[in-house]
């Protein structure tokens, strides 16, 4: 039997060389991904905490066709959780470009830092994993 043909009993599972080969080409890959995801995590964005939502507007004023359950043109509003309580602001008209552009560096943040949690939960496990695949059984043989 070849070194590469050994094979391993941990806890009743077969482990061999080529699972743990396997699991540190995986853990090579999620590495690489996730320094990448810390770059983007890294880089200086401005972000609006919160969701835009396009919501229509009504003024109130006596004899407007909003009064009589026709909107003016929607408006954007910025919805966002505060202290437990969901708060919505509407964005003056001169801040809508910024204010999406913002809105979505912190999307694309807060998915960067959702998948760089997931790699390094996934990390750890192949660590375990890959400690089980390159035990050796006592006594050697």
């Amino acid at each position: 039997m070849g070194k590469s043909d050994q094979y391993i009993i941990i806890n009743d599972d077969l482990m061999n060389d080529s699972e743990a080969s396997r699991l540190r080409l995986l853990a090579s890959r999620l590495v690489k991904e996730r320094h990448n995801l810390e770059n983007v995590l890294m880089e200086h964005h401005r972000m609006l905490r919160g969701s835009l939502l396009e919501r229509p507007k009504f003024c109130g004023k006596p004899g407007c066709k909003c009064t009589k359950g026709q909107p003016h043109p929607p408006g954007l509003c910025l919805s966002r959780l505060v202290n437990g309580t969901v708060r919505q602001v509407f964005i003056r008209g001169a801040d809508h470009e910024r204010s999406r552009k913002e809105a979505l560096s912190y999307k694309e943040y807060r998915q960067a830092l959702r998948r760089w949690r997931m790699i390094d939960k996934e990390l750890n496990r192949i660590w375990e994993d890959l400690e089980k695949a390159q035990e050796e059984a006592y006594p050697f043989e």
